[in-house]
């Protein structure tokens, strides 16, 4: 062996000597493929119980090799021989020769291993079989033992040839062989030999270049196994953690459950309470009364009875009238009381037990926020309160009911919101023009004031900038800023003035001195980025600014100009000219891209193009005012198609064209606005003429699908509600 005995007993455990199925010390140690070692016998019992089939008790690879086919693990072997040896009580005397049992011993065989006496040895060196042993004298081994090794490895006898050492290695079976299998079972030339040490030396060098390899892989599974035994931290944990999570929602529920007892319960008692005072004072009242006939009665029988003619007429009026009295008395009624009840949580989302009702009393239910009028298409919330006899808010047992007259006479209910404390929301949309009914019921009861009659007024609903600091003079084109508020063209004013969607002013962009000529804006267009373009008729110029007023870039333009629009596909600037009638296209950075349209009557020419507008597709809508028409293009600046119809007559001077969400187009002819599909087929005209529109110039849409017109003759901004 390349250590000595004595630091294999150190280095090797006891189990590692063990049969892993008996327990025991290998006997017959029997090697499997999957390199895991039994005792023969063991394998033999194990293979019977497993049902004939053979699997490794360790790993649990099955093993097809006949038992006794399998390998002698000769390792193993020459292991146990030197644990028993070594695990032998030590002894300052000689050992007793191991052949003769009888003379002490003088020397010790390596290759046996035996100890001989001074004459087995000279036989041990004469019998032809181990005459190549290696014999040493007890003292030398002795002192080669002391120094931690042994200097020759002893040899394995071959288990066909008892005798014989394993000495050659046969390449073409694999196997070590002795002298006698090199002639028997394995000649040449079929068979090749080599020394079987060389060979075990050569496959040391493979066995340590795969061992590299197995120890990569042996940390790799390493690695794996303490990131299973991490993971199954990490799931306990997990599970600590949200079983806390479940204990304290169970308990923030037990909490809440108990607050809700006693809320619930705490109603009850109030409600008795109040019900049970009601009933006390009734009766007292009753006792009262009935103690005041019972004496009148007791005493009248007595004067009756016992009384003279004196007696009873001297107050025979007083008498019959205090009779007369009690007898008209009205019997009063059995008590009533309002009824409560306790109804458990079905899909009440709100509470976890379930809510107190109450019978409601219609006379004493209120509704909130109902309005004097309407404006079509706006929309109010009402709030209903649901009472009992006492005025006290109460979750009623009856329901609540909100409906809508049509216009045909027929009745519509109407969502509303229930809050679940009594009271509900109700969103109520001005629909038709007129006086709208609204009817609000509970337990088949109208409440107070119900059916409620709201009118709901359209056309003309709200006038800006005609009055204050933010008075328009002259007001040009217009447009809706990202806020809802109105954006004017203040020309006559030199300003761009800016009105909040209730019609209070709010600022100004006026950049004064800061140009050649007084900033006279014609319109105003904004971009997706919120920045301000500004269309400077005076300066000949659009002037770019942020919210805040600040000036971020302009860029030229012509004098003539009227209006400015932003493609929302392409992000280009439309600048409409009435001098050149034609329409100038510039990126917003202000470079110049290209022109279209002339001055004439026909297709793709122009006669004082006004205030266009571009749809969400890129469709440009151009207002040809002397034309009397409308004309759309396409982004790419190719014609498609005009309209002129206003329903009842020719279109006449439209200025200002404006879009909203859905595609509908609204123009400003004629001194009043009209209303037309993305095709140009008319639907509907918006104002009136008790409107009093006067020479009407810019259009926009509110973000709240109101029209407002800028009008010029007026000096201010009308809104329409279609």
């Amino acid at each position: 062996m390349a250590a000595s005995e004595k630091s294999l007993v150190k280095e090797i455990s006891e189990d590692f000597l063990s049969c892993a199925i008996c327990l025991e010390n290998y006997k017959n140690p029997t090697l499997l493929p999957c390199l895991h070692t039994f005792c023969q016998q063991c394998l033999v019992t194990f293979k019977a119980k497993s049902g004939g089939v053979l699997k490794c008790a360790t790993c649990r690879m099955q093993c097809d090799t006949p038992i006794q086919e399998l390998k002698s693990n000769f390792f193993l072997t020459s292991l146990l021989d030197a644990f028993q040896r070594q695990s032998q009580p030590k002894t300052d005397h000689p050992p007793m020769c191991e052949l003769c049992q009888e003379k002490t011993a003088t020397h010790r065989c390596v290759d046996c291993p035996h100890f001989c006496c001074d004459v087995c040895v000279t036989i041990h060196e004469r019998i032809l079989a181990t005459r190549s042993h290696e014999v040493l004298t007890i003292d030398k081994y002795r002192e080669i033992q002391s120094r931690g090794h042994l200097e020759v490895q002893s040899k394995v006898l071959c288990s066909d040839h008892k005798n014989c050492h394993l000495e050659f290695y046969c390449d073409t079976c694999q196997v070590p062989v002795c002298l006698k299998c090199t002639i028997v079972k394995h000649r040449v030339p079929e068979h090749v030999h080599r020394d079987l040490q060389e060979v075990a030396d050569e496959y040391k060098t493979q066995v340590r270049e795969m061992l590299e390899q197995l120890k990569v892989k042996e940390n790799q599974v390493k690695d794996e196994k303490v990131a299973a035994e991490t993971a199954i931290e990490e799931i306990q944990n997990q599970f600590e953690v949200e079983k806390m999570k479940v204990k304290k929602r169970a308990e923030e529920l037990i909490e809440k459950v108990k607050r809700e007892e006693k809320m619930l319960i705490d109603a009850l008692d109030e409600s008795a309470t109040m019900g049970l005072k009601d009933a006390a004072m009734n009766i007292d009242e009753i006792e009262f009364q009935h103690g005041n006939i019972a004496s009148t009665h007791h005493y009248l029988e007595k004067l009756v009875h016992h009384g003279n003619a004196v007696h009873l007429l001297s107050t025979r009026l007083e008498t019959m009238k205090r009779i007369k009295e009690m007898v008209a008395r009205e019997t009063k009624p059995q008590l009533s009381y309002d009824f409560i009840e306790f109804q458990p949580k079905s899909d009440l989302s709100h509470t976890l037990i379930g809510v107190v009702k109450s019978d409601v009393c219609p006379s004493k239910c209120t509704v909130e926020n109902i309005p004097e009028q309407l404006v079509k298409g706006e929309s109010v919330n009402l709030l209903i309160t649901a009472r009992d006899s006492r005025g006290k808010q109460i979750i009623p047992r009856q329901d609540v009911k909100v409906k809508m007259r049509n216009p045909d006479a027929s009745w519509e209910d109407i969502d509303m919101s229930d809050n679940n404390d009594g009271t509900y929301h109700v969103i109520l949309t001005g629909k038709i023009e007129g006086k709208q009914q609204v009817a609000i019921t509970t337990g088949k009861v109208h409440i107070p004031g119900s059916p409620f009659h709201i009118p709901v007024t359209g056309g003309l609903v709200q006038t800006v900038g005609n009055t204050g600091q933010g008075q328009l003079s002259k007001p040009w084109g217009l447009t809706i800023n990202n806020h809802g508020d109105f954006v004017t063209a203040d020309k006559r004013n030199n300003r761009v003035t800016i009105h909040d969607k209730d019609g209070n002013y709010k600022q100004s962009f006026e950049f004064t001195d800061q140009f050649a000529k007084p900033f006279k804006p014609c319109d105003v267009a904004i971009s997706d980025d919120n920045e301000y373009f500004m269309l400077d008729c005076n300066n000949k110029q659009v002037v770019v600014s942020d919210e805040k007023r600040k000036v971020i870039r302009k860029f030229g333009c012509s004098d003539k100009t009227i209006g400015i629009a932003i493609n929302p596909v392409t992000k280009n600037v439309y600048v409409s000219d009435y001098i050149t009638h034609c329409i100038t296209k510039y990126t917003q950075g202000g470079v110049y891209i290209n022109s279209f349209g002339r001055k004439g009557d026909e297709q793709e020419e122009f006669n004082v193009p006004g205030f266009l507008a571009i749809n969400s597709e890129g469709m440009v809508y151009v207002p040809d005012s002397n034309n009397h028409l409308i004309q759309v293009f396409n982004s790419d600046d190719q014609f498609m198609f005009e309209f002129s119809s206003t329903g009842d007559s020719t279109m006449s001077y439209p200025k200002g064209v404006a879009i909203d969400k859905n595609n509908y187009v609204y123009v400003n002819s004629e001194n009043k606005v009209t209303k037309y599909d993305s095709d140009g087929q008319f639907i509907c005209r918006i104002d009136r003429d008790k409107d009093g529109l006067s020479r009407p110039h810019g259009v926009a849409v509110c973000n709240d699908g109101k029209i407002a017109v800028s009008d010029n003759n007026n000096n201010c901004i009308k809104v329409f509600v279609e």
